[in-house]
């Protein structure tokens, strides 16, 4: 695994991996102080580069502790500071320059197209912190605390009700990659994204689809 882009890019095994590797992670930090550095370090030596398109609040907080608990360092970039495809310098690049300074690059961005041309030019991994289209991390943590509070998430009903946002996006990918069951409810012309729907019917997850809230909350987890 080069990148954390979208659910649906990483095999069920290495998503299973990371669930578990955090919940390990968790538990031996639990009696540490929050500055405190994981014992095996594994990003020692590592710089983050952290850009942020849009503002963040838990995103921005949770990826910059978290690399300094895990031993590294991290640098956080105001697109509105540096060329960002400005004037001479495309987005590509920026994404070149990046790869000379740092071990890895998360992107917090209005547009998913951003993230992948950013992935063209890296030589360097990037994490999806947000898009117009996906918000893998927010489902993964999502994963870990259903899993903390209830167990196993496998075979699970989880509900959904609101619009078919980017969070609904990465939902779907986690329900087949998971194996839970999806209900969604939403308002008539606030379905999810159609490719989505449809790669999750190719991929056989098993997606509820209404406009009843009620009909898609019964008898969930």
């Amino acid at each position: 695994m080069k990148n954390f882009i979208n659910i649906s890019d990483i095999s069920k095994k290495e998503l299973r991996k990371i669930i578990e590797n955090a919940k390990l992670r968790k538990e031996k930090r639990s009696n540490l102080k929050k500055n405190a550095i994981d014992p095996d370090a594994p990003l020692d030596g590592k710089i983050l580069i952290m850009l942020f398109e849009k503002p963040s609040t838990r995103t921005r907080i949770s990826f910059d502790i978290a690399v300094k608990q895990l031993g590294g360092k991290s640098l956080t970039l105001n697109p509105d500071e540096i060329h960002y495809g400005r004037g001479n310098e495309s987005l590509s690049d920026t994404a070149k320059v990046l790869s000379q300074y740092a071990d890895i690059v998360m992107l917090r961005t209005h547009a998913h197209k951003n993230v992948l041309e950013f992935s063209k030019n890296l030589n360097i991994p990037i994490i999806n912190g947000l898009t117009d289209l996906s918000h893998p991390c927010q489902i993964m943590s999502d994963v870990m605390t259903f899993e903390e509070l209830r167990g196993p998430i496998k075979n699970k009903r989880i509900a959904w009700l609101g619009d078919g946002n980017n969070v609904v996006y990465s939902l779907i990918e986690a329900a087949v990659q998971f194996e839970f069951q999806l209900s969604i409810a939403c308002p008539k012309g606030y379905e999810p994204d159609r490719k989505i729907l449809k790669w999750a019917k190719k991929n056989k997850g098993n997606i509820l689809l209404t406009k009843n809230p009620l009909e898609a909350s019964s008898n969930a987890d």
